[in-house]
C-alpha cells in the first residue's frame, strides 16, 4: 500500500518526505512538475527518478509533494 501523505509549503522538509521514500510521487516547483520515484530525501535537496534520468531538486524549490497510485 502506497503512503497517503501530500506535503506542501510550509515547510517541504527532507523528514516529512521520509515516508514516501521508493514511491512513485509528483513534485511541484514554482516552475516544473516532476513525476518519479523518490530516491533520497536529505537535508537540502530530493533525488528522483524521471523515466530513466535522475532528476535532483532542491527543497527550498518545492512548493508541493504527492503520491502518485499506479495500477497494480
Amino acid at each position: 500500500m502506497s503512503p497517503s501523505l501530500v506535503v506542501e509549503r510550509p515547510p517541504v522538509t527532507w523528514r516529512r518526505l521520509r515516508p514516501l521514500l521508493g514511491s512513485l510521487v509528483t513534485i511541484r516547483t514554482g516552475s516544473q512538475i516532476w513525476c518519479g520515484t523518490l530516491l533520497s530525501s536529505v537535508r537540502d535537496s530530493v533525488w528522483l527518478v524521471v523515466d530513466d534520468a535522475d532528476v535532483l531538486v532542491h527543497l527550498d524549490d518545492i512548493v508541493a509533494v504527492q503520491p502518485e497510485y499506479s495500477p497494480s
